[in-house]
């Protein structure tokens, strides 16, 4: 990892830090996910959400149906199945919106949302990323699974891509599973 990258992650700490200690939040979040590719690519994830912001905007836009609005920020590392030594390191921050699907003791609740994602290279495997900047869009099913913690298993799928910002714009594409629970 360069010390520029590594500059930009203590900077990105920081400055999430000020975030979630300024924002109105119930019950913060560390999870950490484990994701797989069809291209052959595998990847681990660490980060930390500020959970149920409060924004008067999804409260009057009654037609979104009620979601919780959190802000997410992760390190991620993507490594080639085939090659250990090819990897790539990203940063990510996402609003992330969810919806709580069913009531009772041990909710299930759909989440998406949209962000950004800072790598420090721009190929892994045979994918050709063009640009360090990348946008993570994802889509996911979380349940809590016990009545007795908010601890939640989270299925998704996310994909990266610079939407044609530059070319070539291969993308990745990944399933994951994730852990999260409150502190």
């Amino acid at each position: 990892m360069s010390k520029g990258f590594l500059a930009l992650i203590v900077a990105m700490v920081f400055g999430f830090w000020g975030l979630m200690n300024s924002a109105s939040a119930q019950a913060d979040e560390w999870h950490m996910a484990g994701s797989y590719s069809t291209d052959q690519l595998r990847g681990a994830r660490v980060g930390y959400r500020v959970t149920d912001i409060r924004l008067s905007i999804l409260e009057d836009w009654t037609w979104l149906g009620g979601p919780k609005l959190h802000i997410e920020g992760a390190l991620n590392n993507w490594q080639n199945s085939n090659d250990r030594s090819d990897n790539v390191f990203a940063l990510t921050i996402s609003p992330v919106l969810a919806w709580q699907l069913t009531d009772g003791p041990r909710p299930l609740y759909v989440e998406a949302g949209i962000g950004g994602s800072y790598l420090d290279g721009t190929r892994l495997g045979d994918r050709r990323l063009s640009t360090r900047f990348q946008f993570e869009d994802r889509i996911g099913l979380s349940w809590q699974y016990s009545a007795y913690s908010n601890a939640r298993l989270t299925l998704a799928y996310v994909h990266y891509s610079n939407a044609d910002i530059d070319s070539p714009n291969d993308g990745l594409d990944f399933f994951g599973l994730t852990w999260s629970n409150t502190f």
